[in-house]
């Protein structure tokens, strides 16, 4: 939590740098995006199995609306998650490997496998070249190529 304010404090009266990522003691993911054009930030940050992106309120002091990116911890060898426990804690607990697929699980993602690509209407989020997560901006949705099926954790991405 520590990190995540820090970070925020220094995106809104620090440096004018663009991207930023901290890393804390424990190396999880924590990056930030605004882009020039609409002036609107992303954020990306590891949680203790998945990772999700952010899409900050034009104020930037709220969470507009989030998308799952894949899992740091592989769903298939976790234990199995009861599905009834997902909705209120889904970032605490194991992704579950009824939604996963081949494409779930990123082993020692870093900051320089993430491009964020920023359109007019969408966000696209590539890890390495694989295009993993579209953020629909108009319809506040995310598709995510991470997923088997529709879900609390978002649509999948369908190409």
């Amino acid at each position: 939590m520590k990190t995540q304010l820090v970070t925020m404090f220094d995106m809104f009266f620090g440096a004018k740098s663009k991207n930023k990522i901290v890393e804390d003691s424990t190396s999880k993911l924590f990056l930030t995006h605004t882009d020039t054009f609409s002036g609107r930030t992303l954020v990306i940050e590891e949680e203790a199995y998945t990772v999700w992106v952010y899409l900050l309120c034009e104020n930037k002091e709220n969470i507009d609306f989030d998308g799952f990116l894949c899992a740091v911890t592989n769903p298939f060898t976790a234990n199995n998650i009861a599905l009834q426990k997902i909705t209120p804690t889904k970032k605490d607990i194991p992704f579950p490997s009824v939604f996963a697929n081949e494409y779930s699980y990123v082993e020692n993602l870093k900051k320089k496998d993430i491009k964020i690509n920023w359109r007019k209407d969408h966000i696209n989020i590539f890890i390495k070249t694989s295009l993993y997560l579209i953020m629909n901006i108009k319809e506040k949705c995310s598709y995510s190529k991470a997923l088997t099926k529709d879900c609390d954790y978002g649509m999948q991405l369908h190409y």
